[in-house]
């Protein structure tokens, strides 16, 4: 519809936070990233001088319950140093609060653990076992690129991801995300105020059953396990709230019950 078309690329805005879930969990998997309870004074090189470090998890980050407050806008978050983004203004964990500053952490905790950029990271780990060739992916401070926003991606290549998630992590006959992190991601771990009730790591858990990446303007991937079923879309409509939510309203409560 409109500017869309099997080639065309788009921003895939917030869905990218799923595939920066999906690296750092191939990252734990393979012991280069700690722990999801790990805190973060224990994974950065330099804590910076900022106690609060100490407690946050990386699944704080991962949850949206940092507690630190949502202070750069799109795209200033990935200019920042990492100093600048452990020091913005905060309450305390454990609290969701859905905030892209804090969300862009994921990102310098990737290159903290691993040396390289999330791009790199996927080059060598994702991207080819998916068939995804080269990507646009926005970065800055130290090429790191963002964790909240930007990676941009043909229809067919995005929902990709869901269907990785949907064969337990198997790309062919290889296994490149664990199952353990395949079910720990699209588990529950935040309770939301919004109209989708569930928030996994960087996935969103509606209603019912089955789970979903969701971006700005009304990007999906909705996975439902239990048909066997990944649905995707992009959109070039704006961030225009009604259409969003009534479009997963249909791909929720009307499309995945016809299978």
């Amino acid at each position: 519809y409109g500017p869309g078309g099997l080639n065309v690329t788009y921003n895939i805005f917030s869905v990218t936070k799923s595939y920066i879930s999906t690296l750092i969990g191939q990252g734990i998997d393979q012991g280069l990233v700690p722990t999801s309870s790990t805190t973060l004074n224990n994974v950065f090189e330099f804590d910076f001088g900022q106690p609060y470090l100490s407690q946050i998890t990386l699944e704080n980050v991962l949850t949206m319950s940092t507690g630190y407050t949502d202070f750069y806008g799109y795209p200033y978050w990935v200019q920042q140093p990492t100093q600048n983004l452990v020091f913005m203004p905060y309450t305390q964990p454990g609290f969701f609060f859905y905030n892209n500053s804090a969300c862009h952490l994921n990102s310098h905790i990737l290159y903290e653990s691993t040396g390289l950029t999330p791009k790199e990271f996927a080059e060598e780990n994702l991207f080819p076992y998916l068939g995804i060739e080269n990507p646009q992916w926005l970065d800055g401070y130290l090429n790191i690129n963002d964790a909240s926003a930007s990676l941009e991606l043909r229809l067919r290549d995005m929902i990709k991801l869901g269907q990785l998630y949907l064969q337990e992590g198997w790309s062919g006959e290889e296994q490149i995300l664990s199952s353990e992190w395949v079910n720990e991601a699209t588990s529950v771990h935040m309770e939301t105020i919004s109209a989708i009730p569930g928030y996994g790591y960087l996935w969103w858990l509606p209603s019912g059953q089955g789970y979903m990446a969701i971006g700005y303007g009304g990007q999906y991937i909705a996975v439902y396990p239990e048909r066997g079923l990944v649905i995707g879309a992009h959109s070039s409509i704006n961030n225009d709230q009604f259409y969003i939510s009534q479009l997963r309203e249909y791909i929720h409560n009307h499309i995945a019950p016809i299978f």
